[in-house]
C-alpha cells in the first residue's frame, strides 16, 4: 500500500471510530443525561441532514478544489464538531445543561459536525476512483470500506478501555486522533496527479439512471442499519435485562466489535482473494442482509446476538464496495467527484429516517425494527436482480496512481 493510500485509510480509521463511539458511549449515556429514545434518534439523525445537502457540494468541490484540501477540511470539520458534542455531553453529566437547552446544544454541535464532516468520504471515495482502475475498482472501494470497520474495532476497544476513565474521554481521544489525521494528510498527503487539470465544477443528477439504483441501495441498507443500531442499546436492557449501563457499553462494544471483525476480513478477502464483481455483490448482500435481520427479531441470548451483528457485517462487506464501484463504473472520469458527493449523501439520507424510525417502531414491538428491515431489503435485492450492473474491464495490473484519467472512463 502507498504512503497516500496508508494517509487516506488512517484519517478514514478516524472517522470510523467516531462513528461507532456514538452508539457505544453515547448511546448508554443518553438516558443518564435525560434524553429520550426519541430525542437520542433525532440528534443522530440530525447531523445527517447537514450531510445529505453538504456532501454533493463537497464532491464537487473535490473535483474543482482537488481532493486533499477537501479530506482535510473534513477531518477539522469532525474533530471541532465532535469535541464540542462530547463538552456537551459531559455538561449533561455534570447537570451544567439539562431538558430542552442541552437538547438544543447537542443538536448544534451535531449540525455542525454534518456540515463540515461530509467532506471526508466523497473526497475519500473520489480519491480512489482517481487512483484504481476499472478492475480493480471494486477492491479499491473495499479499502474505502475497511477503513471504516477498521475504526468501528478500534472504536468499541477505545470506548471500553477510555470509558474506564471517564465516559466521555472515548470521545475526545477521538476528536484528537481527527487532528491527527489531519495533520499528516496536510503534510504528507499528495493529490492524485490524474486529475490536475480537471477543474471544472461538474454536476450529476440523483435521478440519473445510471447511479440511481446504487444511492437507493445506500439509502436502504443505512437506514435499516441505523434503525437497528440506535434502539441496540435500549434492546440490550430490555431484552436481556441488563440494567447497568456500563454493563450494556460493554454487550455493544462486543456486538460491534464482532462485526467490525467479519467486515473487515470479508472486504480484505473481497480485495486479495475473491475480487468478486459488483454485480456479484449487489446481487447477493441485501438478500444475506434481509436473511441476518429476521434471524435478529428473534434473538433470545447474548450468542446470537453477537452471531447477527457477525452477519450484518459479512453482508456489509459485501454490498458497500458493491454499491460503489458499480455507481463509479457507470459514469465517466470528470464526474467521479460529483459522484462521489451522491454515493456519500445517499447513506446519510437514510441515516436521517432510520434512527427515527427505529425508536418509533420500538414504542411498538422491540422486533419490529429488523422485521421491516429484512423486508425492504429483500425488495432492494430483487431490484438488483433486474438492474444492468456493469461489469469492469478485466486488469492484470494493480490499481494505479499514475495512469492518465483518459484510460479510466466508464
Amino acid at each position: 500500500m502507498s504512503r497516500d493510500k496508508s494517509l487516506l485509510l488512517f484519517g478514514l480509521v478516524t472517522y470510523g471510530i467516531g462513528q461507532s463511539l456514538l452508539y457505544v458511549v453515547f448511546g448508554p449515556l443518553a438516558r443518564d443525561i435525560g434524553l429520550t429514545e426519541f430525542q437520542f434518534g433525532v440528534l443522530i439523525a440530525s447531523s445527517n441532514i447537514a450531510i445529505v445537502i453538504f456532501s454533493p457540494m463537497w464532491g464537487r468541490a473535490s473535483q474543482s478544489k482537488g481532493r486533499k484540501p477537501i479530506f482535510i477540511i473534513g477531518l477539522v470539520g469532525y474533530a471541532l464538531g465532535y469535541g464540542l458534542l462530547a463538552f456537551g455531553i459531559q455538561a449533561g453529566l455534570w447537570t451544567m445543561l439539562v431538558a430542552t437547552p442541552l437538547f438544543w446544544a447537542l443538536l448544534g454541535a451535531r449540525l455542525l459536525y454534518g456540515v463540515v464532516a461530509s467532506a471526508i468520504s466523497p473526497a475519500a471515495t473520489a480519491y480512489v476512483a482517481d487512483t484504481t482502475d476499472e478492475g480493480n475498482r471494486a477492491a479499491g472501494m473495499a479499502l474505502v470500506a475497511a477503513s471504516s470497520g477498521i475504526g468501528t474495532i478500534f472504536g468499541p476497544f477505545l470506548g471500553g478501555l477510555l470509558a474506564q476513565v471517564g465516559p466521555v474521554v472515548p470521545m475526545y481521544a477521538a476528536s484528537l486522533l481527527a487532528i491527527v489525521a489531519a495533520i499528516l494528510s496536510a503534510l504528507k498527503l499528495e493529490e492524485p496527479p490524474r486529475h490536475a487539470e480537471m477543474k471544472e465544477d461538474v454536476s450529476v443528477s440523483v435521478f440519473d439512471r445510471r447511479i440511481f439504483p446504487y444511492l437507493f441501495g445506500w439509502f436502504v441498507i443505512f437506514m435499516v442499519f441505523t434503525a437497528v443500531q440506535v434502539i441496540t442499546a435500549f434492546y440490550i436492557e430490555d431484552q436481556f435485562g441488563i440494567s447497568d449501563s456500563g454493563e450494556v457499553i460493554k454487550v455493544a462494544s462486543i456486538a460491534l466489535f464482532v462485526m467490525a471483525i467479519v467486515t473487515l476480513v470479508a472486504q480484505v478477502a473481497i480485495m486479495t482473494v475473491w475480487k468478486l464483481s459488483p454485480k456479484v455483490l449487489l446481487r447477493t448482500s441485501f438478500f444475506i442482509y434481509a436473511a441476518v435481520l429476521l434471524v435478529f427479531a428473534n434473538t433470545n441470548s447474548l450468542l446470537a446476538l453477537y452471531l447477527c451483528f457477525a452477519g450484518l457485517g459479512f453482508s456489509f462487506a459485501l454490498a458497500v464496495p458493491g454499491l460503489n464501484a458499480a455507481a463509479s463504473l457507470a459514469v465517466e472520469a470528470h464526474e467521479q467527484g460529483a459522484v462521489a458527493g451522491w454515493l456519500s449523501s445517499a447513506p446519510a439520507f437514510g441515516m436521517i429516517f432510520g434512527p427515527a424510525l427505529g425508536g418509533y417502531f420500538y414504542a411498538f414491538s422491540p422486533s419490529l425494527p429488523m422485521t421491516a428491515g429484512a423486508i425492504l431489503s429483500g425488495f432492494v435485492g430483487v431490484m438488483f436482480w433486474l438492474t444492468n450492473i456493469p461489469d469492469p474491464k478485466p486488469s492484470e495490473e494493480g490499481p494505479s496512481e499514475e495512469k492518465p484519467a483518459e484510460s479510466e472512463s466508464a
